[in-house]
């Protein structure tokens, strides 16, 4: 379930150019931001819902909702139809995103949550892996229409495997019904300086990596010339990368804290971040180390937001829904104002790109000093 933001993000990325010819408009970035957006704010809704009438009502609809979205994508007639669509789309794919953490969280405890987080990154990294390379042999022989027409059909799984073998597993339900007592839960979330702090820093963190996805189909294809599908079976590297960094994790966290793997590994993405921009300024890098220096800045961040999210949930049993979707709708949000600062910003130069992605890492290293002493 979780893996369904990530399809429906890597997908269509090699069909970029076909979609921008074909409508005769460029900006085809603010379809991606626009996704996003629907998933902070669809999230915001979820995560209540989820506490009060249980984990897998919501799922439901959720799934609903996105396979309309998807077959409006397939059915746009210009960039304004596609781009309402997705909004649509987001606000039925961000339930499985909420209210998978929900139930990581109802289930384990912290350092448990930590594994099960990381086993989860990994099965959310077949997704990048196998998307995009999907997505541009679809986009090659079928068209960029067709890859939300194979969104639906995979929703359409989805939900009948939810069906069928996911157990209920909110049990203390959250009595909490009206808009006010959903309010002063947020409200008492967003005054928890620990997780408002560490919200931050995952949604830095993701959105660092995001706008490189987002800003890569231009730059890259640009600068090196790659087809969509060479350009689908490239962006595939990353859930490789995110992988690596899980099974890492894993091993790492038979021995450690998740505090203690945050602490090592939050460090590592601004500096590769700079290294990026520092030499992408000096020189003309070839497509290997350009990309070798973006994998290792997804490894670092695959060691960091499992943690991340395993520290932030651990004291809201209780409200894991209304937690878990306020730090998702912090994460949408970030990534949404990332992808318009590619979209606005975005020259074509890999070095625009790393300055980009360097400003997140560094801002999420701000946030992970700022509760670094306090942090339990």
């Amino acid at each position: 379930m979780t893996a369904v933001g990530p399809v429906s993000i890597d997908m269509y990325l090699p069909g970029f150019p076909s979609i921008e010819r074909e409508f005769g408009a460029r900006g085809v970035e603010v379809t991606m931001a626009a996704f996003i957006i629907g998933i902070a704010v669809g999230q915001l809704f979820y995560g209540p819902i989820s506490d009060r009438f249980g984990r897998k009502p919501p799922l439901y609809f959720g799934f609903a909702v996105y396979m309309i979205g998807a077959l409006g994508c397939a059915l746009a007639v210009n960039m304004t139809m596609l781009t309402v669509m997705r909004v649509v789309q987001a606000l039925g794919g961000c339930a499985g995103l909420v209210i998978g953490r929900a139930i990581v969280r109802d289930s384990c405890e912290p350092h448990e949550a930590a594994r099960a987080f990381t086993t989860l990154t990994m099965i959310v990294a077949l997704g990048p892996v196998f998307a995009p390379a999907v997505g541009g042999v679809i986009v090659t022989y079928f068209g960029w229409r067709a890859t939300f027409i194979v969104q639906v059909l995979l929703a359409l799984v989805l939900m009948l495997t939810m069906h069928k073998v996911l157990r209920e597993s909110n049990v203390t339900r959250d009595r909490a019904v009206s808009i006010v007592d959903v309010l002063r839960n947020y409200g008492r979330l967003t005054r928890d300086r620990q997780f408002m702090a560490l919200s931050l820093l995952l949604g830095l963190s993701m959105t660092s990596m995001f706008c490189y996805v987002t800003g890569a189909p231009r730059v890259i294809t640009e600068n090196y010339g790659l087809s969509a599908q060479q350009f689908g079976a490239l962006i595939g590297l990353n859930g490789l990368a995110f992988m690596t960094a899980s099974m890492l994790n894993m091993r790492a966290l038979r021995t450690m804290t998740p505090r203690d793997v945050l602490s090592r590994y939050v460090w590592a993405s601004p500096v590769l971040g700079a290294a990026l921009l520092v030499l992408s300024l000096l020189f003309h890098l070839p497509l290997w180390g350009v990309v070798s220096l973006q994998l290792l800045f997804f490894v670092t961040v695959g060691r960091v937001s499992p943690n991340v999210s395993a520290l932030a949930l651990a004291p809201h049993g209780r409200n894991a829904g209304t937690a878990s979707a306020l730090m998702g709708a912090t994460q949408s949000t970030l990534t949404t104002l990332g992808g318009l600062a590619v979209a606005v910003f975005n020259n074509g130069a890999v070095s625009t790109l790393a300055a980009i992605m360097t400003t997140g890492a560094s801002l999420a290293l701000l946030c992970y000093l700022w509760i670094r002493r306090t942090l339990t």
